[in-house]
């Protein structure tokens, strides 16, 4: 699985770095760069909880093809 955002919906709200450091940090204009492109499975529920928290809706993650 592949962790993405999409920057055109992302309201830079900054939950997920907060949230999950893990998993993101905020750029200097507060929008959020991926650190874990792949989780592994002892992130992974940290990675879903961030899917489903993400207010605007812009954090997925996506089945490797």
């Amino acid at each position: 699985m592949r962790l993405v955002i999409d920057h055109s919906k992302c309201r830079r709200t900054g939950q997920c770095s907060y949230l999950h450091p893990e998993l993101f940090k905020a750029d200097t204009d507060g929008s959020p760069i991926v650190l874990v492109e792949h989780p592994a499975e002892d992130v992974r529920e940290a990675a879903e909880e961030a899917v489903e928290l993400c207010p605007s809706g812009a954090i997925a993650l996506l089945e490797d093809s």
